[in-house]
């Protein structure tokens, strides 16, 4: 069975124009090969994790296509925010994501990078 719904295909807010709507509708298959390259490439770099803009390089896709990804992963509970921060492209920090396995527990703010 497939599931259409957010985070496993492109949502749109509640109330949003049904252009967004629609706009999910037209990039349904092409956002599920990128959610796979989009994992893949966070799965690879393990605990050390991965900007959005390193995603995208990795993967050959823009920080757009990536970050619509990311949200939608992180929804499914498969990424989380390492609470760790990396310079972006643009001069601006970002978060750096790895799979839920890594990310830091709520009394463990450092996550496994510092564990003994």
């Amino acid at each position: 069975m497939t599931n259409n719904r957010y985070p496993h295909s492109p949502g749109s807010r509640r109330g949003a124009p049904d252009t967004s709507r629609q706009a999910g509708e037209s990039v349904a298959e092409v956002a599920k090969t990128h959610r796979a390259q989009v994992l893949e490439a966070v799965t690879f770099a393990g605990a050390h994790g991965l900007t959005g803009d390193e995603v995208a390089a990795v993967c050959d896709l823009t920080v757009y296509q990536v970050r619509s990804r990311l949200a939608e992963l992180r929804a499914a509970k498969l990424i989380d925010d390492s609470k760790r921060r990396s310079r972006l492209g643009s001069g601006r920090r970002g978060a750096v994501w790895v799979l839920a396995k890594y990310a830091p527990k709520p009394d463990d703010p450092q996550g496994v990078l510092l564990a003994a």
